[in-house]
């Protein structure tokens, strides 16, 4: 299991360490459960939702509701009320008879920027390029919660949790697809105490073009304790409690980034062990700019060397 797990280390022998970093990984974990957290936007089309629903009913099935699913839900571009998503699950669940349980947490992007204010001195650096104008623009407009899921999911965690906090959360992109059991593939990784489950996590390339979106107290960590930037694929992670715990510590002190580069870079840097998806659980087709045809996914569900695994994007 070790070979295939890629398991990265705490600290790199020698390694200047930084006194102030959260220490967490010593701490044992209050948290229980798991949580199932998808997000979601004004984008997200009716058969996105669809499947998601479907995954909330048969996560429900797990044994004493030990798996919460929650819906985070953008809503910066949509009009109060008429087109909230919540609106639109509700009247969907209610059309289909599904008898799903789960939670809808509606945010804005004023939300984050004023729980994070440091988001807005990011988005002001940003390059001046057409690709980057276009990330942010086409096909529809997106929020900084698009770029940064890290602040996304810890206003969710700050905010909505009541009581209790799972253990382990699983964050998975709207577009992102299982063409198997999700109950299944989230009961397999049950005895895995990693703090981030992840996909091509790598050192991050100078050349990357969101290598220099981050805060000056986030330049400034790496600086101090002589570490590089890490990068992963975010269509479907796990953290952990412990790992949502240093982030918001993190977070309290300006440091933040691309999310896809803060997130496994400030998990190194508070010494949690971080592991890669199990090979098996990955489609042929699992990148940012991957397209699974809507023709294709009946097979791909059914077939034995296609089903059971990770697919992105579906953009239907």
């Amino acid at each position: 299991m070790a070979a295939r797990r890629a398991r990265w280390p705490c600290a790199r022998p020698g390694q200047r360490r930084t006194a102030s970093l959260p220490q967490t990984c010593l701490q044992p974990s209050p948290c229980q459960g798991t949580a199932v957290v998808i997000r979601v936007h004004g984008g997200t089309s009716q058969a996105m939702l669809r499947r998601h629903l479907t995954w909330a009913k048969r996560l429900q099935a797990a044994e004493d509701g030990a798996i919460e699913t929650w819906i985070l839900a953008d809503e910066t571009f949509l009009s109060p009320g008429v087109d909230a998503i919540s609106r639109r699950i509700s009247c969907m669940a209610a059309a289909s008879g599904e008898a799903a349980r789960f939670n809808v947490f509606p945010y804005k992007e004023s939300d984050l920027t004023s729980m994070f204010p440091v988001l807005e001195d990011i988005r002001a650096a940003l390059p001046d390029r057409q690709d980057v104008r276009d990330c942010f623009e086409l096909p529809g407009p997106k929020s900084l919660a698009w770029a940064f899921h890290m602040e996304s999911l810890l206003l969710w965690w700050r905010t909505a949790l009541s009581g209790s906090k799972p253990k382990n959360v699983w964050v998975i992109e709207d577009d992102a697809a299982y063409s198997g059991d999700l109950l299944h593939f989230v009961k397999s990784y049950q005895t895995d105490e990693s703090d981030l489950i992840t996909h091509a996590l790598r050192v991050a390339e100078p050349s990357w073009v969101w290598y220099h979106a981050g805060s000056a107290a986030f330049t400034q960590l790496l600086q101090s304790s002589r570490q590089s930037r890490l990068r992963c694929a975010e269509h479907l992670q796990r953290w952990s409690c412990r790992l949502l715990g240093a982030l918001d510590i993190f977070a309290q002190r300006g440091i933040a980034a691309w999310s896809e580069m803060s997130v496994p870079t400030l998990a190194r840097s508070a010494s949690l062990i971080m592991a890669s998806l199990h090979p098996e659980h990955v489609g042929a087709i699992f990148a940012f700019d991957g397209k699974v045809p809507e023709a294709a996914w009946p097979r791909l569900c059914q077939d034995s060397r296609t089903k059971d695994r990770w697919w992105h994007a579906l953009k239907w």
